[in-house]
């Protein structure tokens, strides 16, 4: 063997093995142990390669600058930082640099925590099944009286139920359970994603409010009270006249265009998706409950402002403002801005369930004062209300409050207006304070039918309903509730999507059979 051949075949060897040395990340060769010099395997390489190019025949060079090229385009791979936010579960972040965590929250928000799934984070972008997120850093801050942004955001990851934004549902899932099931640290980088929107980055650790370990991170999936056969629940859907005003992608309206003397026709939800964003639960209480959780922009409401009432669809809210759709006998349809400052207090006769009722604002007087308070509701009890009173809360009592009263005199028409002493309607005399000064009725014979009215307080209110018929859970027999859930449960949108390509199919061959046939 000469000794060209012999420094060929090591310089072969070589090649080869500081190659596989390189790319499998291995230690760099010493070239002297005693003082611990070392050459990395891409200098090995490069040498080789070269004495390759040069001493072997064409189709050995050819290789030797193949693995060349390859080893290139890695070594400069190498020198690239690994910068990239989506290489699977985050386990650590590094705050010396929080706009990068933002960009990995950003990552997790697009991703594995879908959340862009239904909020949005453009206001001119068509409206998502939750609220647009734009300047959530900023807004967050004045969502909860007392509460900063990111005690608020925190708070909606983890218990998004607890406050919900007006004009929106109770849909948001615990995104620290399953399915989705973010880590604590995937949820710092998405807090500090929502925290860049508008405002600040805080790089202050949290506690978790929960315990993983104690609750466990499994949502707890209720399966459907009913059960029953998609195909005759896809007969229900037209039957029941719900396709009426809920499109399905694929499913055509027998009746298109037909008005009804049973109902009003309107504007619902598309259901082509329905099941692919929601539980059983969730469909089948929209079934049965129609009026517990109405769509953003679908509801109907009836408010009242600067003495002027608005029946119509509430398009859109916030905290200072909605958007009444109204339409007019003639069909032509009107948008009105209402400033929730605008609209009129209305008298409360009993103070349960206030929120539950759609009120927005509460007005009374506690016993132990002598002039009334009013503010935006906070919080509710069976036992109390909070109220936002300027910058501070207030919580009253819902038994101790001042009862008004309120009725038409008989004799003139003269309106009666007073704090409530003593005495009621089965009483002979009720003693009313009108004007600072005691007076005594005769509560059956001073006052007009039906005009009395003994109030605890008044409130601003936005009660928002279903435009579904009130009597629809009791139109339908247990069974066709059954399979009415059981087909929309089938509604993924890939579904449907299939669906309607297999009709296709099957016209274009009918088409083809008749051309036959012809």
């Amino acid at each position: 063997m000469t000794k060209n051949t012999l420094i060929k075949i090591v310089s072969l060897i070589i090649m080869v093995i500081s190659f596989i040395a390189f790319i499998s990340g291995a230690g760099a060769f010493p070239i002297n142990t005693e003082n611990d010099q070392v050459l990395p395997w891409s200098v090995w390489f490069t040498i080789s390669v070269l004495v390759n190019m040069v001493l072997w025949y064409p189709v050995m060079k050819l290789v030797s600058f193949s693995l060349g090229v390859i080893w290139f385009y890695a070594f400069v791979a190498a020198l690239v930082p690994n910068t990239s936010t989506a290489t699977g579960d985050v386990t650590s972040l590094d705050w010396s640099d929080p706009d990068a965590v933002a960009e990995i929250g950003l990552t997790i928000f697009n991703t594995k925590g879908q959340c862009s799934a239904c909020h949005t984070l453009d206001t001119s972008a068509p409206k998502g099944r939750c609220p647009d997120l734009t300047d959530i850093g900023l807004n967050a801050a004045s969502r909860v009286p007392g509460m900063g942004a990111k005690e608020y955001l925190i708070e909606s990851l983890y218990d998004p139920g607890k406050y919900l934004v007006p004009g929106y549902g109770k849909i948001m899932p615990e995104v620290w359970k399953n399915p989705i099931a973010l880590t604590k640290v995937e949820i710092e980088a998405v807090v500090a994603f929502l925290q860049s929107l508008g405002g600040d980055i805080d790089p202050e650790p949290f506690t978790e409010p929960i315990d993983r370990a104690e609750i466990g991170t499994t949502a707890a999936a209720l399966p459907p009270l009913l059960s029953g056969d998609p195909e005759a629940g896809k007969k229900v859907f037209i039957s029941a006249a719900c396709i009426s005003c809920h499109e399905i992608s694929g499913l055509e309206n027998p009746n298109a265009g037909e008005a009804s003397d049973d109902f009003e026709v309107v504007t619902a939800p598309d259901l082509s998706e329905i099941a692919a964003f929601n539980e059983l639960r969730y469909i089948e209480e929209s079934i049965l409950l129609p009026h517990a959780q109405i769509v953003s922009g679908y509801g109907k409401v009836t408010v009242t402002a600067n003495g002027i009432t608005y029946q119509g669809t509430l398009v859109s809210q916030d905290n200072e403002q909605i958007v009444v759709k109204v339409k007019a006998d003639d069909g032509t349809e009107t948008e009105h801005t209402i400033l929730l400052s605008e609209l009129d207090e209305e008298p409360i006769e009993e103070l349960d369930n206030l929120k539950g009722r759609g009120y927005l604002t509460l007005t009374v007087t506690p016993l132990d004062a002598d002039a009334p308070i009013s503010g935006e509701i906070v919080e509710e009890t069976t036992e109390s209300v909070t109220l936002k009173v300027g910058d501070s809360t207030q919580t009253v009592s819902k038994d101790a409050v001042k009862q008004r009263f309120r009725g038409i005199m008989d004799a003139d028409g003269e309106e009666v207006i007073g704090e409530l002493i003593s005495g009621d309607m089965d009483s002979e005399e009720i003693v009313i304070m009108v004007d600072g000064t005691e007076e005594t009725f005769d509560p059956f014979f001073d006052f007009t039918p039906d005009s009395t009215m003994f109030i605890l307080g008044s409130g601003k209110k936005l009660y928002v309903t279903s435009p579904m018929p009130d009597n629809f859970p009791f139109l339908l027999k247990v069974v066709d509730q059954a399979d009415l859930l059981a087909y929309l449960s089938t509604l993924t949108g890939s579904t449907t999507t299939e669906e309607t390509q297999s009709a296709e199919a099957s016209e274009d061959t009918g088409d083809t059979n008749e051309e036959v046939a012809e």
